[in-house]
């Protein structure tokens, strides 16, 4: 019995390595700048209703997007002579209006990157708990901010390594994506009211995805409230030059909208990279095989 399981095994292991090897030969990495003629009728695609429809289907899955316990990078600060390490951390932040956001164009910067840029007529709303903590102090500052951006726009530089069909790979073995091709199963997913096959076959595609870089701006904001919590001198004293930050000044298009702008360009990579890692990553596949 012992034996006639060792076999077996050894015939199960043999067999997953001949399906893993077949993958691996079948498939080669996508470069982005041999692929003009896709880009082009990609953003063609984005205007058409079914594109729209699928493309806000996806983001309607994660609106509102609630993300928690997300580390930002740090930066320097200096009061009073004294150079400071300030650490923020994301506790708990909320983002409603996602579901009109839409997609205006992809650009290709290099072989595994492009620029997306996107825009709503509408309004995003973030409602996020953050905890700021000075390192030389030893202290924590405890914010609440809100704000509505009106009519918001976006940049964003993404890195991700995909796969095609290698050449000379049998048709009957492995197909390429196409923009027609996914157009076509967005027709067809719309019938039933369920993208999610679609997006599971363009996501099964990538190995891997990053944000590298964000650029925000907006009309203007509707509300912009902050609100800090701490009883370290030093911090309060660091606080209290943000805590007369307003709707007013913000939309003044001044020092404080350009303080906002950099702010929040700066730290996005970090809650992206998150939402790629926690809710998309999951189902990266690493393949150009399709499961059907």
């Amino acid at each position: 019995m012992a034996k006639l399981l060792t076999l077996a095994g050894t015939l199960a292991l043999a067999a997953f390595a001949r399906s893993s090897n077949a993958a691996e030969d079948s498939c080669v990495p996508i470069d982005f700048t041999t692929e003009d003629s896709e880009f082009a009728d990609l953003n063609a695609a984005l205007g058409l209703v079914e594109i729209a429809n699928m493309v806000g289907s996806l983001f309607g899955n994660y609106d509102p997007l609630v993300l928690r316990n997300v580390s930002l990078a740090n930066f320097n600060y200096s009061i009073l002579g004294q150079k400071l390490t300030i650490t923020p951390t994301v506790d708990t932040v909320k983002i409603t209006g996602l579901t009109n956001v839409v997609p205006q164009h992809v650009n290709v910067t290099s072989s595994n990157s492009v620029d997306f840029a996107a825009e709503s007529e509408s309004q995003v709303s973030v409602d996020a708990n953050v905890s700021i903590t000075v390192e030389e102090l030893g202290a924590t500052a405890k914010a609440h901010l809100v704000f509505g951006m009106v009519k918001p726009s976006l940049l964003t530089n993404i890195e991700a390594n995909m796969y095609a069909c290698a050449p000379g790979v049998s048709s009957s073995l492995c197909s390429n994506m196409t923009v027609a091709g996914l157009q076509l199963e967005a027709v067809k997913a719309a019938i039933f009211g369920n993208y999610d096959s679609v997006v599971k076959e363009v996501l099964m595609k990538f190995e891997d995805a990053s944000v590298k870089s964000f650029k925000l701006d907006f009309a203007s904001v509707s509300k912009f409230k902050i609100d800090f919590d701490s009883s370290n001198f030093v911090l309060s004293a660091i606080t209290n030059l943000l805590s007369g930050y307003s709707a007013d000044e913000v939309n003044r298009k001044g020092t404080v909208y350009n303080t906002v702008i950099s702010t929040i360009s700066r730290h996005a990579p970090a809650l992206l990279n998150n939402v790629i890692a926690s809710k998309l990553k999951p189902w990266f596949g690493a393949t150009c095989l399709s499961e059907n």
